[in-house]
């Protein structure tokens, strides 16, 4: 009888104790708060796999920072959730709705093309915040919608500024163009063409590329024999810039090469060798620009990843650090009609310095002219 009693005793005694312990687990586990949930939409394979990957570790970097100092709306955790989009505006739409409708995303980050941008939008409209990084087409903007905003220049604002410095201080007799064969292309080749007409630039000829070619010898064969001064490159992934700046010199060609805007990073300079030493580009982005947020985002990223920081990387960044900030400002993660207005109602400190947005979500911030000199990117005064 004593032994069944001590056996009882002890089960009673057990389930309590399994209770209890249920029961502050449970309490623990309610108290944990769920994470901001943010889209990274970017090319991780296809000609701009590099590319998405330098966007993509530029994100992480920065939700790093943000969750070591507490997260967000009161202990919030910044959770990014990884997609493909390949560089085609098919796969970018694809994965914005599966983020949307089957991962309850809070916000989205993408649009590192033009193309996919343009397109990727429509699956956003009016109903979910949403960052576009890269692409520079004046429409994603222009026929956006009011919870979309967009942190690169457009194609036209980086050609207002590039031009100038063209004019004035490269001061090319002529000039022939290699573009990619999309919106974004065409839109460089009307764009630098005005601009550079206007100041007295003979514009020679323009020769076409797809986003999947792997070899230009002949289409700069044909730019070479037009004898410009300067071959204007629109190059919008690392590969096939790379390849591009190499064969140009290997061609033969004496003149000046020139840069797209937004088209440099250290692995390009690493790919392209000594063809891309003394080419000038402009840029949002210089390694050298001094910044205590900047700083600590290039530190947190050179922690963690093998690359070097770069341009791509800090648009991925900046996207998430205003999304965050905006958040916690507006006290709200879902309310988008006030994190909008949160976001165009005041300036931000970036870590690309001092921004704001106009009322069609268009980031306002200084575009700075680079240089490649003895294989490192600075800053041109």
């Amino acid at each position: 009888m004593k032994s069944s009693n001590f056996t009882a005793a002890t089960i009673r005694t057990s389930v309590l104790a399994i209770g209890l312990a249920l029961g502050f687990s449970n309490g623990v586990h309610a108290q944990a708060k769920p994470p901001i949930k943010i889209a990274a939409i970017v090319p991780l394979s296809g000609a701009g796999a590099f590319d998405g990957q330098l966007g993509l570790e530029g994100m992480q970097a920065m939700a790093e920072i943000i969750n070591a100092k507490g997260g967000i709306l009161g202990g919030r955790k910044i959770e990014l959730i990884t997609y493909d989009d390949k560089g085609l505006p098919e796969e970018g739409v694809s994965a914005t709705k599966r983020a949307i409708e089957q991962d309850k995303v809070d916000a989205v980050v993408g649009g590192w093309f033009s193309a996919v941008a343009l397109v990727m939008k429509e699956a956003t409209r009016d109903t979910m915040l949403n960052f576009m990084t890269s692409a520079q087409h004046p429409d994603v903007t222009n026929k956006g919608h009011k919870y979309m905003f967009r942190v690169n220049a457009t194609s036209t604002m980086m050609s207002d500024k590039y031009s100038k410095f063209i004019c004035e201080k490269i001061k090319p007799k002529s000039v022939a163009f290699i573009t990619v064969n999309d919106d974004y292309g065409r839109l460089e080749v009307e764009n630098y063409t005005r601009l550079l007409s206007a100041c007295g630039i003979a514009v020679k000829g323009n020769e076409f590329y797809n986003r999947n070619d792997t070899d230009f010898t002949t289409v700069l064969t044909k730019l070479r024999s037009l004898q410009p001064d300067a071959i204007y490159v629109s190059a919008i992934n690392t590969a096939q810039g790379a390849t591009i700046y190499r064969q140009i010199k290997q061609t033969g060609f004496k003149g000046t090469t020139i840069a797209s805007a937004g088209n440099m990073n250290p692995k390009l300079i690493e790919l392209s060798g000594s063809s891309l030493e003394n080419v000038y580009s402009v840029s949002l982005f210089a390694p050298d620009l001094k910044n205590p947020t900047a700083d600590q985002w290039q530190a947190q990223y050179q922690k963690m990843f093998k690359n070097q920081p770069a341009f791509i990387g800090s648009l991925g960044a900046q996207s998430v650090e205003l999304i965050a900030a905006a958040m916690d400002k507006a006290g709200d993660a879902h309310d988008y009609n006030k994190v909008s207005t949160v976001l165009k109602g005041q300036k931000w400190k970036t870590l690309l310095g001092e921004m704001s947005f106009d009322d069609k979500g268009q980031a306002l911030q200084n575009l700075y002219l680079i240089q490649v000199r003895k294989g490192k990117i600075v800053k041109v005064d």
